[in-house]
């Protein structure tokens, strides 16, 4: 789940670089997205050996690169998105990723980063799979606001 996640976050980081609306805004997105990935890449490294020592290489080999892979693709998306979609469609566009890329990033860092490592000593009733995904919902919302009125 934590690959399919990271994939998923890189696909929608691509897509800002596909939709920027200048050459140098596309450069800025690409080169921050390139230094988030290192450090991204070194985490999901660390997780894999972690989950699994002994983990074959072929499968370490397949992760890392459908990984590496996923920016691309995005990238390829956003820029026939960019083609095809005007105005406020493709504001609308843009606003979506990014809310998803954000609510993805915090659904990886929430749920198995910092859960992983946390046990409450009193459980409660919101510590529970619905709470954490409508949280994961509503962070993706207010994101995708924020992202809708900076546009």
């Amino acid at each position: 789940m934590l690959i399919v996640a990271l994939c998923a976050h890189s696909v929608f980081e691509g897509l800002a670089i596909g939709v920027a609306e200048t050459k140098a805004d596309a450069w800025k997105a690409l080169w921050t997205i390139c230094l988030h990935k290192i450090f991204a890449a070194i985490a999901m490294g660390i997780a894999l050996l972690r989950m699994i020592p002994n983990r074959p290489l072929v499968s370490c080999a397949a992760y890392a690169f459908a990984f590496a892979i996923s920016s691309p693709i995005g990238v390829a998306i956003g820029i026939i998105l960019d083609a095809t979609t005007q105005g406020r469609v493709a504001d609308w566009i843009f606003a979506i990723s990014m809310g998803l890329a954000c609510g993805v990033f915090i659904y990886v860092s929430v749920n198995h980063l910092l859960a992983k490592g946390y046990k409450p000593n009193n459980p409660t009733k919101v510590d529970s799979a619905y709470f954490k995904f409508f949280a994961v919902l509503l962070g993706v919302g207010v994101i995708a606001v924020v992202m809708i009125w900076d546009t």
